[in-house]
């Protein structure tokens, strides 16, 4: 059991270390692959939650791109439903989710599966109605056996694959909607949501393809359009981004953080060649950046060059000083055997940036806080501290989300800690002047002068400045 702890921490920190690189759909595939083998690990669900929110700020919402015609859908499977003599099931069902009562809905399918148990109608009105209610891993179980009985049939491999790409398998969702699309070749949803999994995987050219093939095919479809015309400003403000680092880049060429930022935006875009040529030169500057190994590790292993992301962790190992580990021996021994696969997951295990866990709690928790989620920010911002009592920002995050909880006095302390850990925190003493405002006036203007003296942000220098001078 312990053993298999370990294994479940290393899965943890390797989507860790990606979600703080930048790699956020790697960071999903591992947090989603982790839930999977241990549903119950602490706090999964809400690290993929909030990793969730952020690779949807970068590659957009899944759902708001798939297609899967849930809602004409159920008014042709509800009228192909039956039940021996009865007629009544299907428009009963499909009242209920037309009305959005999913899990009354769900009671009624899951009642006629004891007798149509194969009915290929009711397996997608359940698979599908699950996925409305987020269990993606019980839609997957039922499509898998709908696939398995009527193994030729298009609509259940789309469906599967929409439920993958939901569950950020990528390669699974492009299997399924390939061979969809192999079975029915000119379906426009299968464009668009292959197109969809493109931009999950940062293939934007592909997906602009994608998606105006499926415009094509049905030039009065608005969700093609519309999904086309939200790719293309993510691509223009990309390219604009691109544009600009590659400017500053060229102009201040030992500035190796612009470099790498330009890298990452490049294989954003989906410039992947280019994005590797970058990373290559950076490392010829400075050949011990593990950062840069690191994201280039990534890039090979995104676009299914095990060879070389084995190359590119294996450095990071060597350079890190863990090249007489258990599992470095383990890599090198699969790898004599021809087993590449296998090599690359032993030899992730040690390959990770040096992990800051209390930094990345903090960023967890305001992404949170930023949502009003008060208590699941606390919650962070507290495991932040207990992993790290230096850092300032751990206790401040905490002291606001307290302060939304109404839980005052706690948010003082926690903002007196914050100060003693750094006397130079403007942002802290505004705040503490604010909880001392209404007890102690002269002690809250001084908070507020010493935080105006640090040259606090705009917003907040003018209330203190008011607040001061009362």
């Amino acid at each position: 059991m312990l053993i298999q702890s370990k294994a479940f921490e290393d899965i943890f920190d390797r989507g860790i270390n990606y979600f703080r690189a930048g790699f956020y759909s790697a960071a999903l595939n591992e947090f989603t692959h982790l839930r999977r083998l241990c549903p119950d690990y602490p706090n999964i669900d809400h690290t993929i939650e909030a990793t969730i929110k952020k690779n949807e700020e970068v590659n957009g919402r899944v759902e708001a791109f798939i297609e899967d015609n849930f809602d004409k859908n159920i008014v042709q499977l509800s009228e192909e439903l039956s039940l021996d003599e009865s007629t009544h099931l299907g428009p009963e069902v499909r009242r209920l989710l037309a009305s959005g009562k999913y899990e009354e809905a769900l009671k009624k399918l899951r009642d006629a599966e004891t007798i149509v148990p194969d009915s290929k109608p009711l397996l997608l009105l359940m698979a599908n109605t699950q996925r409305k209610l987020g269990k993606l891993n019980e839609a997957e179980r039922i499509l898998l056996r709908a696939a398995n009985i009527y193994p030729d049939d298009a609509n259940i491999l789309n469906n599967l694959g929409n439920v993958y790409l939901g569950l950020c398998m990528y390669q699974a969702a492009e299997e399924n909607f390939r061979a969809a699309m192999r079975l029915s070749p000119n379906d426009p949803m299968l464009f668009n949501n292959l197109g969809s999994l493109r931009m999950q995987t940062h293939n934007l050219d592909d997906a602009e393809r994608l998606f105006r093939k499926a415009l094509k095919l049905d030039p009065h479809k608005t969700v093609w359009a519309k999904n086309l015309q939200n790719l293309q400003i993510r691509m223009q403000a990309l390219d604009e981004e691109i544009e600009e680092l590659r400017n500053n880049f060229s102009l201040h060429p030992k500035y190796l953080d612009v470099g790498l930022k330009l890298a990452k935006t490049l294989f954003y875009r989906g410039f992947h060649a280019e994005s590797k040529s970058v990373f290559k030169n950076i490392l010829k500057q400075k050949p011990d950046l593990t950062t840069a190994w690191f994201f280039l590790a990534v890039i090979y292993e995104t676009v299914d060059d095990k060879d070389n992301a084995c190359l590119c962790y294996e450095k990071l190992v060597i350079l890190s000083g863990k090249e007489n580990s258990n599992e470095y021996h383990n890599y090198k021994q699969l790898m004599s055997q021809g087993f590449s696969e296998e090599a690359l997951e032993e030899l992730k295990k040690i390959a990770v940036l040096e992990l800051d866990m209390a930094s990345s709690r903090i960023n967890l928790g305001i992404k949170y806080f930023e949502d009003c989620q008060w208590e699941d920010a606390l919650r962070h911002f507290e495991e932040a501290s207990q992993l790290s009592d230096t850092y300032p920002d751990a206790f401040y995050w905490k002291s606001l989300a307290l302060l939304q909880l109404k839980k005052n006095a706690l948010a003082k302390k926690n903002l007196l800690k914050a100060i003693e850990l750094n006397p130079n925190y403007a942002d802290a003493h505004f705040q503490l002047g604010l909880i001392l405002r209404g007890r102690s006036p002269k002690k809250a203007k001084e908070h507020f002068k010493i935080a105006l003296s640090l040259k606090l942000r705009p917003s907040f220098a003018r209330l203190a400045e008011r607040y001061a001078n009362e």
